[in-house]
């Protein structure tokens, strides 16, 4: 026979699963009283208001924009934990695939050392003549950079090449020798060595990064600039036109796109999709499993403006979902808004564009790379 502390269990048990399984919320703590603030974020909305951004380009007195972007750089590589990487990369295990008519993808993993190796894939037009423009093409949140040249190997991959996920594919069709590379933890990038990962792919790496005054953004920016550092190297035995060398993304694919152009001075031009809105009215508000985009005490010193102001007066093109529940385009055009002020004491106000897209959360492609290609034509 039950005892009454565990009958009373069992009836408490129950009693949540039914609320659960109506769509009731079970909360068994009393309210607060009237203007008694309890919940956590409460305090964090409140002091959004206060936060300093003490080298934001709004507050910075000096119309020097050169100076603040030095200054900006530097204080956002220090909180990322980013330190751009000096080595250049070996490229380990090279495999060549071909995809589809003149199209082929040259595979390899970038040895950097200290247990850390990048998987990179070259799609290019063997039909092209050197030196050829590159685009480093990143994919958002989901199984992994095999999306890019359009590789079915999960259920879900299939819905997403049909919605256009392969951007490799979208910029070797334009001449493009496009760089994929595959992002810490995802796809083969994914964690393998805990005993008991976390559900959310990044949040184990991203607490872990922490633990070495790094973050999980600011290396996957390194690994970024160790890929440019390859490229730069040759050893992959193309001839590439530099004064070209683009990065794209969406999502947290964007994020990276938008922060290594932030830090790499060596990037020309960016295609940014479904990543920009001020941090105090996104990811400061929002849940968050993954922590895959927070920088700590970012926001005593900058907000997503100013990040995006430190590519001035290099192109840009921001798009992004009208109903995207994350990042919606309202957010968007109002950071580039901001942001423009930057380009415009550098001369160049119309390097920086923002365009909708109907729809939510996703790649937009369809409006994308008109943008990004008008864009262009107009900066050459």
């Amino acid at each position: 026979m039950l005892s009454p502390t565990r009958m009373h269990t069992l009836a408490l048990a129950l009693k949540r699963r039914i609320r659960r399984n109506l769509g009731v919320p079970h909360d068994p703590y009393p309210s607060p009283p009237e203007g008694v603030h309890l919940s956590p974020s409460a305090r964090h909305f409140h002091d959004y208001g206060a936060a300093p951004l003490r080298l934001s380009w709004q507050n910075c007195e000096s119309e020097n924009a050169t100076e603040w972007q030095r200054n900006a750089r530097a204080k956002l590589a220090e909180l990322s934990g980013y330190c751009k990487p000096e080595q250049t990369p070996e490229a380990r295990h090279e495999t060549t695939h071909k995809i589809a008519n003149d199209l082929i993808r040259k595979s390899s993993y970038l040895r950097m050392g200290g247990g850390r190796d990048i998987p990179v894939h070259l799609i290019f037009d063997t039909t092209l003549s050197g030196p050829l423009p590159v685009m480093i093409c990143l994919q958002g949140t989901n199984s992994g950079i095999h999306l890019s040249w359009g590789e079915v190997r999960l259920p879900a991959d299939v819905e997403r090449i049909a919605r256009g996920s392969p951007n490799a594919l979208q910029a070797a069709a334009r001449g493009y020798v496009a760089v994929a590379v595959e992002q810490s933890c995802f796809g083969e990038r994914r964690e393998r060595s805990l005993a008991k990962p976390s559900r959310d792919p990044c949040i184990d790496a991203a607490n872990h990064a922490l633990l070495l005054g790094r973050t999980l953004l600011g290396e996957r920016v390194e690994d970024v600039s160790a890929v440019i550092n390859w490229l730069y190297g040759g050893g992959h035995g193309l001839t590439l036109d530099f004064p070209r060398l683009h990065i794209m993304g969406n999502s947290s694919g964007g994020t990276t796109a938008l922060y290594s152009g932030a830090l790499d001075l060596r990037i020309q031009a960016a295609l940014v999709g479904g990543s920009t809105g001020y941090l105090r009215d996104t990811i400061g508000r929002r849940s968050d499993a993954s922590g895959q985009n927070v920088i700590p005490s970012i926001l005593n010193w900058l907000e997503m403006d100013d990040i995006l102001a430190l590519l001035a007066p290099r192109p840009v093109l921001l798009f992004s979902g009208k109903e995207d529940h994350i990042w919606p385009y309202a957010g968007t055009e109002a950071v580039a808004e901001s942001a423009r002020a930057v380009y415009r004491a550098l001369g160049t106000p119309d390097n920086l564009r923002a365009v909708p897209a109907e729809g939510g959360h996703r790649y937009h492609p369809d409006v994308a790379w008109p943008a990004f290609e008008t864009l262009m034509a107009d900066v050459n």
